[in-house]
């Protein structure tokens, strides 16, 4: 849509796409990333959506893009599991050990012997991530109500690693400061005149604008600067009444 609108032949709204657009940009590209992570953790799309998502924004060159978020996708999860093996103890012997149990048991059967390195090798060579399990399982089915939470913390014991970063990526809150700033009206009430207005007389200006404008009247039927002016006006008039009834009170105090 701001595409299009980019090419309006209207000036006004060609101008302010144009704007909007290149905020979109910078706000995509910061946080794309972590918001197709979080897209991939819900059950209900996962992998196929961010890669049907990439081909809308990106193109053709959306091969590369993608295989670029592949890379994050799976570092991020490497973290995990590197945070995970530093901070944990297992309970239960050490590989090491029962394999040394194991071998002291077998040592009069090398036939044996000869299966269990073959069992242990393909065991190594097929063992799969907790992240490659979770994306190649089905996606549940599309519903508006779902809770995703809901969802890792059932499955937390199918998943211990994936659902704690399930978990602190989800729960992070997405800022939209960068498109929100673009509808703003805070710079028309604060500028380089009006820069040590009151918050309560800011919240006057701006409550009075949208009555106004809430009333189906045309912009060029409403002086916004002569209605902030008297807003202003009668601030200034109540804060030098008050100004000179604390000095009457003080100099009668003193007489």
């Amino acid at each position: 849509v701001l595409k299009e609108e980019m090419e309006s032949s209207d000036s006004f709204m060609r101008n302010m796409a144009t704007k909007m657009f290149g905020k979109f940009e910078k706000y995509w590209s910061e946080f794309s990333t972590i918001m197709a992570i979080a897209t991939i953790l819900d059950p209900r799309y996962k992998y196929q959506f961010a890669e049907w998502a990439y081909k809308k924004v990106y193109g053709d060159s959306y091969g590369i893009e993608l295989s670029l978020f592949k890379e994050k996708l799976f570092a991020l999860y490497g973290e995990y599991t590197k945070n995970s093996q530093g901070s944990s103890q297992s309970p239960y012997p050490s590989s090491s050990n029962a394999q040394g149990t194991l071998n002291k048991e077998s040592q009069s059967n090398l036939f044996m012997q000869d299966f269990d390195q073959y069992s242990s090798h393909e065991f190594e060579s097929i063992s799969k991530s907790e992240l490659e399990m979770y994306l190649e399982e089905s996606k549940l089915p599309r519903v508006e109500v779902f809770d995703v939470l809901g969802y890792w913390r059932t499955n937390e014991g199918r998943y211990p690693l994936l659902s704690k970063m399930a978990r602190d990526i989800l729960t992070i809150p997405l800022s939209i400061v960068a498109s929100e700033s673009v509808f703003s009206i805070g710079g028309r009430v604060l500028d380089a005149f009006h820069s040590s207005l009151k918050p309560d007389i800011v919240e006057g200006v701006i409550c009075l604008r949208d009555w106004l404008f809430g009333q189906a009247l045309m912009p060029s039927q409403i002086n916004l600067d002569e209605i902030c002016g008297d807003v202003i006006n009668m601030g200034l008039n109540d804060n030098e009444d008050g100004q000179h009834q604390s000095k009457s009170a003080t100099g009668s105090g003193f007489g």
